[in-house]
């Protein structure tokens, strides 16, 4: 892509995963100076990666997980936020959002963080007509939570979210991130996973049964024209608990 992601714009973005994550980083980073209480990224990767918490790299089985993954064309990256690793594709959207709040000590403001964002996602597939959007677990799932957007019980998002000082003050701001499998199938993309899962001699597999394409439910979805409503959601929705930090 060339030039840095516009992270005023409401359209879907198409840089590398390498561009994204650190557009993501930096608007982060924009709010923690104090240069804007409010930003967001949407985006699709042109290529693709394996992406996972830094800690995978000590793992033993590391360098040839990664060999192993090289020869299938599918690169590692490693993120800030934890979990296992997850696949980054074109079939995949990204929304990101960044917050200036204020916050206590409560525990609760991490479940407020990701209604912020599960809330208005949920809400934009019922107006498409789906009628089974909700946040939960999905079992079985890679980087499974309580907060992944579901579809029938199944993962279509998932959800992560980092927190930091305001520089200065006793603000924070957040950071909320949900990925999107929209095109492919689950099995191609859960596969990914299970291949290091192999190579670093883990137990744990993941089934593709617990996953959704958006595609599968929606064929025929207008993506460059939904995205955009979706965005202006996220920026404008306000979720109702009794301690909103949202500044």
């Amino acid at each position: 892509m060339a030039g840095p992601l516009d992270i005023s714009s409401m359209s879907l973005q198409r840089p590398t995963v390498e561009e994204g994550l650190v557009a993501e980083e930096g608007l982060l980073e924009r709010v923690c100076q104090g240069e804007t209480s409010l930003g967001w990224l949407a985006w699709s990767p042109t290529d693709r990666a394996l992406v996972m918490p830094r800690r995978h790299e000590r793992l033993a089985g590391f360098p040839e997980a990664r060999k192993r993954l090289a020869a299938m064309d599918w690169p590692v990256l490693f993120r800030a936020t934890g979990g296992t690793p997850v696949p980054q594709s074109p079939a995949v959207v990204n929304l990101a959002l960044a917050l200036r709040c204020r916050v206590g000590g409560s525990a609760a403001h991490l479940e407020w963080g990701y209604r912020r964002l599960g809330d208005p996602w949920c809400d934009w597939l019922g107006d498409l007509g789906v009628g089974d959007a909700d946040l939960g677990p999905a079992p079985g799932a890679y980087c499974d939570g309580r907060f992944n957007v579901r579809i029938g019980g199944r993962k279509l998002v998932g959800t992560a979210q980092r927190w930091r000082r305001v520089r200065g003050c006793r603000d924070m701001a957040l950071l909320v991130h949900g990925a999107m499998q929209v095109d492919d199938t689950p099995e191609a993309l859960v596969a990914v996973v299970n291949t290091f899962q192999a190579a670093i001699d883990d137990p744990q597999r993941f089934r593709a049964g617990s996953h959704v394409a958006l595609r599968e439910i929606l064929p025929e979805l207008p993506l460059a024209s939904a995205i955009p409503n979706l965005v202006e959601r996220l920026m404008t929705w306000r979720v109702p608990l009794e301690a909103d930090p949202e500044r």
